[in-house]
């Protein structure tokens, strides 16, 4: 038993301060439970939702690789992508982890976070309800979808023949779980047509927060993918990296004219040109997050491998920027009362992020992440 669970390989140093910062995280969220929010936290009644919201709300698009890449492997017959599908649903698994966490760390009334399941207690007309019902059972779909990684790795044949066999039900239910709460997330906001700035607010959001998370999951799959084939010396598939890119763009072109076309339906194109904060907000969540990984993905760099990895990051820097305005500068209170996360707060998000990276590294380092050239064909 003792073999069966000895390292290959020694563990790395950067692996350490990763784990310390995990810890931290884990010890400050369990005294966040003990003592409650407002000792922890600088939320209150005028700004109930705060740091942990925000990243929640930046990293389920992040995640979106998971439900992309299934969708794009199994149900359009792009058998290339299959090599890919592996690190995009752990990326998305654990992205979902870390939102699962830190909602529930965001809940008040923490023990009783069951009555959400619970049907007497169900509020099926709320959209929080079924963006937590969804999440919640995408994560045991995305858990079914890379159980085989770590299956393979004990060889547990019965669980491996299930899953496979089953993979075409299970990757359904996962995009369509997707897909309901990636647009629901918009939906929440409609009902803030008054708090939240009119460049952000628009009857458009469930569609646009939907092909945001299509467009930011691809760009999150290229840049992970990227990462681990130069990190492990893998040979890097070109032709996998630019069809990547090409679905990307389309993603981000449909995005930019929903985004324009509401403008001016809205006679809104104005307020682009106001010299405050919203407007310079506005022209650089277009320029970082739309235009220019457009310009490198329609252009001869899209054909390289770096760029879907460079337009990915731009598309993600771009998608972060619009996230933090809807969920929080763009509801910021005409008022004296100010929020600035605690350092409780901060440290709690970045040690989750951390313990992300490390067992993300961990599962590359020491499961197959990526199926054999023959398999993969």
């Amino acid at each position: 038993m003792k073999a069966a669970f000895k390292l290959e390989k020694p563990i790395p140093v950067s692996f350490y301060p990763l784990a310390l910062l995990t810890l931290l995280a884990v010890v400050l969220s369990i005294y966040r439970l003990v003592v409650g929010l407002g000792p922890t936290t600088n939320m209150s009644d005028h700004y109930p939702w705060g740091l942990w919201i925000t990243t929640d709300l930046f990293l389920i698009p992040l995640a979106g690789a998971a439900f992309t890449i299934s969708l794009i492997t199994y149900f359009f017959g792009r058998g290339r992508y299959h090599t890919v599908i592996r690190p995009a649903v752990l990326a998305g698994f654990l992205g979902y982890g870390v939102v699962g966490v830190l909602l529930f760390l965001d809940i008040g009334r923490w023990p009783q976070f069951y009555n959400i399941f619970v049907p007497g207690f169900m509020n099926v007309h709320s959209f929080l309800e079924e963006v937590s019902l969804c999440i919640t059972l995408y994560t045991v779909i995305l858990v079914l979808e890379i159980a085989p990684v770590f299956l393979e790795k004990y060889n547990l044949q019965g669980p491996i023949r299930w899953i496979n066999s089953s993979i075409y039900w299970i990757a359904g239910a996962g995009i369509i779980l997707s897909t309901l709460h990636q647009s629901s997330l918009g939906s929440m906001f409609l009902l803030m047509p008054y708090k939240l700035h009119p460049l952000w607010w628009t009857p458009a959001l469930p569609v646009l927060f939907f092909l945001q998370a299509v467009y930011t999951g691809l760009g999150m799959t290229a840049i992970a993918v990227n990462l681990v084939w130069r990190a492990m010396k893998l040979p890097i598939d070109r032709i996998l990296f630019k069809r990547i890119g090409q679905a990307m763009s389309l993603m981000l072109a449909l995005y930019l004219a929903v985004k324009i076309g509401d403008w001016m339906g809205a006679g809104e194109v104005d307020l682009l040109l106001n010299p405050d904060a919203f407007g310079w907000l506005a022209w650089l969540e277009l320029i970082l997050g739309v235009a220019i990984p457009l310009i490198i993905l329609l252009t001869r760099l899209g054909s390289h491998s770096q760029g879907p990895f460079w337009a990915g990051v731009f598309a993600i820097i771009g998608t972060f920027i619009n996230r933090l305005v809807v969920s929080w500068i763009g509801l910021a209170e005409p008022s004296h009362v100010t929020y600035t996360p605690s350092w409780i707060e901060l440290t709690i998000t970045i040690g989750l992020i951390a313990g992300a990276f490390l067992v993300y590294g961990a599962v590359v380092r020491y499961f197959k992440l990526f199926p054999d050239t023959e398999e993969s064909h």
